[in-house]
């Protein structure tokens, strides 16, 4: 049994790995390394000068980060706004770099004006942070020569967009195809942390804790495979010989998600009712195998392999089934209605799957689908006129406020840079800020202890490497290999990822300056000074999460009353689109996810211990029991003809109405008070 378990456990490692290996960023991690090194290797050997060669490398190495997963309009307009402004940001500062306090000003005012980038989306977000290490990489270069230094960098950034495009053209849809596998992974591992719920072993409060968490990092997953789909013209168009194969996923991972939401009933009265039926270990049994057939669609090429696996995985779950409806007719209090909502819902996503399977095998027509006009509305939009930038510039706004923290921030390190002007590397305390600096605290926290924790530990790696290999091939090839670990992590485990970069850095420098004492101490004490400033700024500028919990709540209250309005509309008018259901559910649960995060935030900043939680907690499980009812009812009135629909659809009705108000009433009077 010993040596089963084993063996278990080694194959969900080994397909761990190997679905790590094969995801998206283990791609884009070859081709930035490639980018970054090959283009520049390949203009030094045509007698290009060093300086010119390490620009830009520079500028692709760093643009590398400007790009996360898009369509080609997406990387598009990332190149057109990089560019321009690699190229004035680099200029500016090599320009102003003998000149002490006009660079201090130049900083200060570079860290809020980029970080503002962020008001236009995380795309723009990105490139605004990625322009203020960019900064700071050409302070440490020292340049002499502000104009080519700024000409090497745009170069650099060019020649990364041009790989970037040429690849989104090809592959189109790559972006897409991964992002989808990914939502199916995570709908997986949600449906897997909801079979908990039904374990009374495991206290209530850490089930929530851990629906809460994930429940935002799904609404984030379902938001970019809305965005990168309902933008594609072709396929919503359908214009596209596959366009009903991927309409019809997204679909059926969309609803999928709806459905598990709808499992989110009032746990501590099932586990109260279920008790001594003996269904409580059948609906987690069944819930695992759900939870095993949806993971399988994440992975095509397995789903086909394990074909005949997943086929008695199926039969197994329809005896489960089997069985749960025996114990419900068996029922005659409150457990029979609880089961056979139960029961319904696991039968609604069975349908799903099918209807998924089904497009895996053929271009079937889409059912009740949602008109072309119409997909606009499910993405979230940028903003797109002055007078709405002009709303967002004050100080409620958490953006805003972040943005003077890192004016001061960038201000505070350019003077530290100018008191210790004998040690070369203080542009660190620049990129310390720039990568660790975040608006929550949590997330601050979090990144310095990686990246403390990351450097020393590159750096004890790297002083090894140095010690025990000689070979100049070897150290450079090891110095590669950190810059690919670097990328490879970088957005899956940050503090890995500094350990590679780090091990990368300590062993170029040390290659082309020699010194490493000098590196290996310089690394340590300007990422500490930088690591400190990081939350000093904190507390001198603070964006707290409770200043904005309440208008979250009335959002989560007023969100779900539409919705229900919607149902009621639906079951009155016996109307036919999904359009109107489907956008009500999605602003719904969306703002539940931020309300959860929020909560998250709040929990991991210093201020936590001396808030009542109790009517915090309170709501949101009221929030996830009344939206859990909506999908229910809403999956019900779908199904029937609302003349023959069950007399306890009405019943429900009447008892959401209650419920509803009693959240409509908590939101009024929520606040992070103290205890």
């Amino acid at each position: 049994m010993g040596i089963v378990s084993l063996k278990k456990r080694f194959n969900r490692i080994y397909s761990r790995i190997i679905r790590f290996i094969q995801g998206e960023h283990s791609g884009d991690a070859l081709r930035n390394v490639s980018i970054s090194i090959l283009p520049s290797l390949a203009i030094y050997l045509l007698g290009t000068p060093a300086s010119t060669a390490i620009g830009i490398g520079v500028g692709s190495l760093l643009t590398t980060l400007t790009d996360p997963p898009g369509n080609r309009k997406d990387k598009l307009s990332s190149a057109l706004v990089c560019i321009p402004t690699f190229f004035v940001a680099s200029f500016l500062t090599a320009y102003l770099f003998p000149f002490h306090w006009p660079l201090v000003i130049l900083l200060g005012l570079a860290g809020f004006t980029f970080t503002l980038y962020g008001l236009f989306g995380p795309r723009y977000a990105a490139i605004g942070n990625m322009t203020l290490i960019l900064m700071s990489f050409v302070i440490g270069l020292a340049p002499k020569h502000p104009l080519a230094i700024g000409l090497q960098i745009t170069t650099g950034t060019a020649i990364y967009y041009l790989f970037s495009l040429l690849q989104a053209y090809i592959r189109p849809y790559r972006s897409l195809k991964h992002a989808m596998a990914n939502g199916f992974q995570g709908l997986s591992k949600f449906l897997l942390i909801r079979a908990q719920s039904y374990d009374p072993s495991i206290p209530l409060d850490i089930t929530y804790s851990r629906v809460g968490k994930i429940h935002g990092q799904i609404s984030e997953q379902q938001e970019q495979i809305r965005s990168l789909l309902f933008r594609e013209k072709k396929i919503i168009g359908h214009q596209w010989p596959k366009s009903n194969y991927w309409l019809s996923q997204v679909y059926g991972l969309i609803d999928l998600h709806e459905l598990i939401i709808a499992l989110d009933h009032d746990y501590e009265a099932i586990r109260k009712n279920l008790a001594d039926t003996g269904s409580l270990p059948v609906i987690r049994r069944a819930i695992k195998l759900l939870a095993l057939e949806i993971d399988s669609f994440s992975q095509p090429h397995i789903r086909f392999r394990y074909a005949q696996q997943l086929y008695y995985n199926t039969i197994k779950l329809n005896e489960l089934l089997t069985e749960l409806k025996n114990i419900q007719q068996q029922q005659a209090g409150p457990a029979g209605p609880i089961l056979r909502s139960i029961i319904t819902n696991m039968e609604s996503i069975l349908e799903v799957l099918r209807r998924i399977q089904v497009a895996f095998y053929q271009n079937q027509e889409i059912q009740d689908k949602i008109d072309t006009a119409e997909y606009q509305q499910f993405i979230n939009r940028p903003l797109g006129s002055l007078s709405e930038i002009k709303n967002k510039l004050h100080l409620k706004n958490p953006l805003f406020r972040f943005a003077l923290r890192m004016a001061l921030l960038f201000g505070v390190g350019a003077l530290i840079g100018i008191l210790f002007l004998d040690f070369k590397y203080t542009y660190w305390i620049l990129l310390t800020i720039a990568i660790v600096a975040r608006p929550a605290f949590s997330m601050t926290k979090t990144r310095n202890i990686e990246r403390i924790v990351g450097t020393f530990s590159g750096i004890l790696i790297g002083i090894f490497c140095l010690a025990f290999f000689q070979s100049l091939p070897l150290l450079l090839s090891l110095s590669a290999i950190g810059l690919f670990g670097f990328f490879l992590f970088n957005r899956s485990n940050y503090m890995v990822s500094v350990i590679f970069i780090t091990l990368g850095v300590v062993i170029a420098l040390n290659l082309f300056e020699g010194n490493i004492d000098l590196i290996l101490g310089s690394r340590m004490a300007f990422t500490l000074i930088g690591a400190f400033l990081t939350i000093a700024g904190y507390f001198l500028i603070p964006v707290r999460q409770s200043s904005s919990l309440v208008h979250l709540a009335k959002e989560v209250a007023s969100y779900n009353q539409h919705y229900f309005q919607i149902i009621n509309q639906r079951l009155s008018d016996n109307l036919q689109s999904s359009f109107d259901i489907r956008l009500a559910r999605k602003k719904a649960q969306t703002a539940m996810a931020l309300f959860s995060d929020s909560i998250n935030q709040m929990k991991k900043e210093p201020e936590h211990k001396w808030i009542d939680w109790s009517h915090i907690h309170h709501f949101q499980a009221l929030s996830y029991r009344v939206n859990s009812h909506l999908v229910g009812l809403s999956i019900s009135i779908s199904k029937k003809n609302p003349e023959v629909l069950h007399k306890d659809i009405y019943v429900r009705i009447d008892e959401l109405k209650s419920l509803l108000t009693d959240l409509d009433q908590i939101a009024e009077h929520i606040s992070p008070s103290k205890k």
